[in-house]
């Protein structure tokens, strides 16, 4: 790890270093800091400082989750459904949910292929 304030690249975009207490986060820890960094990263490039616009959001998930989102039909549809406020921008909370959606079918995926 480089100073406080380095950047680390991580695929395309470079993140901020990892804070001098790293060594004591869990791997859970160390995912969730990744995703806050990663949403921090694309927010506000376009619209709101705190908010992702459709074009953002899709960059975010090209870029973080190609594998994952090749599977996922229709993401405008999702898109829709996520921004309760129909503002069209994503808020931090409305890109959580997506995660949790793509983890609970990830996961639903693993268990159909245990059986």
């Amino acid at each position: 790890m480089g100073p406080p304030g380095a950047t680390v690249p991580f695929r395309d975009s470079p993140l901020p270093a990892a804070p001098m207490a790293a060594a004591e986060l869990t791997p859970v820890e160390m995912a969730i800091e990744t995703i806050v960094t990663v949403f921090v990263s694309h927010a506000g490039r376009e619209g709101r400082t705190e908010t992702l616009t459709p074009t953002a959001f899709q960059e975010l998930l090209r870029l973080q989750l190609p594998s994952v989102m090749k599977d996922v039909p229709s993401l405008e549809e999702q898109m829709r459904a996520l921004d309760v406020s129909a503002d069209q921008e994503l808020t931090f909370d409305d890109f959580w949910r997506l995660l949790g959606k793509l983890v609970q079918a990830l996961r639903g995926e693993k268990e159909e292929r245990k059986k």
